[in-house]
């Protein structure tokens, strides 16, 4: 089937945002319902199957598109990206939808278009092609995972969106986002960001040598062991004294954690079930009693504190503990918080023998009222659930995390911090200090909103000066690049002919447009952006900016919808005069800066 695609980088002459199109022949006829969910289940896997929706509201075309669509656009969770699709004349359609990684939503409308004209088709018999097409959707699959944003990342760009600062994929498939442009942007790796040292991030990764640090800076840390053997792991055991922890040295959520052990059979097990994981390095390290907490420091500032509790179920008195757990999988599944949706209870040999050490079976049916654990580990990722805390916690414990975040250079980090009561100094209590984690997960909207609060400022965007020219010359270019320069900032000056970055050339002037201006925004020294643009490329491309702050046209006239796109889409638009560049909108724009 013919399908042409064409990406806007920008807002466009058909919808005003950055977006894929798809032009494509519809299929002759208008098979039954029945047919399209029948050739969906040759090809679907039951997760996206459950995405589509089935039945459709009509056996269209152009619905069956748009339902694929959105299923590949969407492998993560929504995410809040607009998909259209239209009927065009002369038996064709058109789909339309907006993007961060460019590359991945064509790959999705392209496997969206293949997979619906098989479903117009398959009545006629393709088992062969049936085969093929599910193979590629797996591989395709794998892709959009990897380039589509993660629930953590989904809810940084929604709080971006909302504030009004623009995101784009660093390098496609990285899980690292630059937010606002150029001197103004922030990487962020969910809620890690490049303010982050390097030092500080190879301390975290290893449970010892964090410790040894908080221990060190006069803090309460916990005693244990390096256990290279078994043997070792009962002696330190032993040394210690039960209960005990058993733990990969590296590593994170909760894999490979034995909590509470107080004997030699469950060490031995614990032992062997945390080597596989640690690479010949396991801690034994004392049971500390209490609440397990996170304290989370963003931007050297304390921001907020859950208490975890380990996963558990609580009877009715009507359904087994099996049914009780996919009860809760399903009230999971429905929950805001992205971390927690995303997790999925499973009865493992870990969890039966959790149970088993209380005395039940899966098959059991709890009085009402009785609760009984799954895991004994409160890890999110493996199940925990969340309170929050924030307003209880003692000042000198809120002291303790930022001095730890401050000293082990951490622009964020999560301290997993055991204590029987949040509201009383560290001093005061039996506690300590287990783990410290260089990239703290967050479980809700307003946490997002938090993490950028804190790297943006309340009236920021993140957005550098940015100047359009349209139709304009080489000259006039150069000019208002200069009345930046001259305020102080490097310039990210582009057109047709050249690229350059304070003055140093950077890409071949045949480059595209959005591909000359994304180098400039992604630089960190690019202080102010100018792009010389015709009317032919901003039609081609689209605008290459979602926003600007100063649009100036040339003297030829514009088309009305080329001119009103602009309009829409500038803070300020001016007509180049015929004494030259407007000097004091160049100048203005610079020192609002």
């Amino acid at each position: 089937m013919r399908a042409d695609l064409t990406v806007f980088d920008g807002p466009n002459l058909l919808v005003p945002y950055a977006a894929v199109a798809v032009e494509a022949d519809r299929p002759a006829g208008m098979p039954p319902q029945e047919a399209h969910a029948r050739a969906l289940r040759q090809l679907l896997p039951p997760e996206l199957l459950r995405r589509v929706r089935l039945p459709l509201p009509d056996a269209g075309f152009e619905t069956l598109l748009g339902a694929l669509a959105r299923c590949l656009h969407e492998l993560h969770g929504d995410n809040g990206l607009p998909i259209t699709v239209e009927r065009q004349g002369h038996g064709s359609c058109r789909i339309i939808a907006a993007y961060l990684d460019p590359a991945a939503t064509s790959l999705a409308l392209h496997v969206a278009v293949d997979l619906a004209a098989f479903c117009f088709t398959e009545p006629v018999g393709q088992r062969r092609k049936a085969g093929q097409l599910a193979g590629r959707l797996q591989l395709v699959a794998d892709q959009l995972h990897a380039r589509q944003p993660d629930p953590l990342a989904r809810a940084l760009i929604a709080a971006a969106r909302r504030r009004g600062i623009p995101v784009t994929p660093v390098s496609p498939g990285s899980r690292v986002w630059l937010y606002g442009q150029g001197s103004s942007g922030v990487h962020l790796f969910e809620a890690a960001s490049h303010f982050d040292a390097f030092t500080g991030s190879r301390l975290a990764r290893n449970k010892v040598l964090a410790n040894q640090l908080v221990t060190r800076l006069g803090f309460p840390g916990v005693r244990h062991g390096t256990a290279p053997s078994a043997e070792e792991a009962r002696r330190i055991a032993r040394e210690i004294g039960f209960p005990v922890v058993v733990k990969p040295a590296a590593g994170g959520k909760g894999a490979g954690v034995t909590v509470h052990i107080t004997d030699d059979a469950t060490l031995l097990a614990a032992f062997a079930g945390a080597q596989k994981l640690a690479m010949g390095e396991v801690l034994v390290e004392r049971h500390v009693a209490g609440d397990d907490h996170r304290l989370v420091v963003i931007g050297g500032q304390f921001a907020w504190a859950v208490r975890r509790a380990p996963p558990q179920l609580t009877g009715d008195g009507e359904h087994s503990i099996q049914q009780l757990l996919e009860i809760e999988n399903s009230r999971r599944a429905a929950l805001p918080a992205a971390a927690i949706a995303a997790t999925k209870l499973t009865l493992d040999d870990e969890v039966r023998g959790v149970l088993a050490a209380q005395g039940v079976k899966p098959d059991d049916r709890l009085p009402l009222g009785t609760t009984v654990l799954l895991l004994r580990i409160a890890n999110i990722s493996r199940g925990g659930t969340l309170a929050d805390c924030t307003a209880s916690v003692h000042p000198e414990v809120r002291d303790m995390a930022e001095a730890i975040a401050r000293s082990i250079h951490l622009d964020a980090i999560g301290i997993d911090f055991m204590t029987p009561d949040i509201t009383r100094s560290w001093r005061e209590v039996d506690c300590a200090v287990l783990e410290v984690n260089s990239t703290p997960g967050f479980s809700s909207d307003a946490r997002a909103k938090l993490i950028l609060e804190r790297r943006f400022p309340a009236d920021g965007d993140g957005r550098v000066p940015s100047v359009v020219l349209i139709g304009a010359g080489a000259g006039e270019l150069a000019v208002v690049a200069q009345l930046l320069e001259r305020e102080g900032l490097r310039v990210g000056c582009t057109d047709g002919e050249h690229t350059t970055l304070a003055g140093q050339p950077r890409m071949p002037g045949a480059a595209a447009l959005p591909a000359r201006v994304t180098a400039l925004l992604l630089d960190a020294a690019c202080d102010a952006l100018v792009i010389g643009a015709t009317a032919a490329e901003i039609e081609q491309h689209g605008l290459p900016l979602d926003r600007c702050h100063l649009a100036l046209l040339g003297a030829a006239p514009l088309a009305p919808p080329l001119e009103a796109l602009i309009a829409a889409h500038a803070n300020e638009v001016q007509c180049l005069p015929a004494s030259g560049v407007p000097v004091a909108a160049v100048v203005a724009l610079a020192q609002r800066r």
